[in-house]
């Protein structure tokens, strides 16, 4: 079972910048870091006030209760973050703000794991795709590798002014189109006339409920 890392409003803004912290220096060290090593990557004056904080991810579930700085149940998967809703219909903007980290195999990852982040979709305009053998359905967390040029015939995440949306990317004469697949017939085609911002690329799914 996965276990989502969720940052939500029970931490405080220095926790949140902790744990933050620590997950970054777990995936960047192949191990858990020492106080002294979160205390230095976040320019505090003393490792105190990092175990103050650490103690309280601790009491909150955020952090295994162990004596290191090690996150619970954790295995050989790697974290990834959760930053916010794309839309799978009417465009939805995309709020960069991590709320939550998600663990996955590292293994089905193409480079570091830093290169990705999850997307959560909303709407129906992808129930028929086929991304790593899974539809996208509303609610479903996309895997999404980060890659800012055009991939014709890919699922991508693209942002149209300040909206994110993620449709097949396909050439039309003279514009773009960014293609719905889904079984509802009130998703059409959105046709691009300008440049749009390509922020990656659709590689996995993971199904909604998988953290029930």
């Amino acid at each position: 079972m996965r276990k989502i890392v969720r940052m939500n409003k029970k931490l405080t803004s220095k926790q949140k910048q902790v744990l933050s912290t620590i997950i970054d220096l777990i995936q960047k060290l192949g191990h858990e870091p020492t106080l002294e090593q979160v205390r230095s990557a976040l320019d505090y004056t003393s490792t105190s006030s990092v175990q103050r904080h650490t103690d309280s991810l601790k009491e909150l579930g955020y952090l295994s209760k162990s004596r290191g700085l090690s996150l619970p149940d954790t295995d050989q998967t790697v974290q990834i973050p959760l930053v916010g809703n794309v839309a799978c219909g009417a465009p939805l903007l995309a709020i960069e703000n991590i709320e939550a980290y998600i663990p996955y195999d590292s293994t089905g990852l193409r480079g570091n794991s830093d290169d990705y982040f999850f997307l959560r979709a909303v709407g129906d305009s992808m129930d028929a795709t086929n991304v790593n053998g899974k539809t996208i359905d509303d609610g479903d967390y996309v895997l999404v590798k980060k890659q800012d040029y055009p991939d014709f015939g890919k699922r991508i995440v693209a942002l149209i002014g300040e909206n994110a949306t993620i449709k097949r990317l396909k050439r039309g004469d003279g514009h773009i189109i960014l293609e719905p697949e889904s079984n509802n017939p009130a998703n059409k085609p959105i046709y691009v006339f300008e440049e749009i911002s390509v922020q990656g690329v659709a590689e996995d799914v993971i199904k909604k409920g998988f953290n029930d």
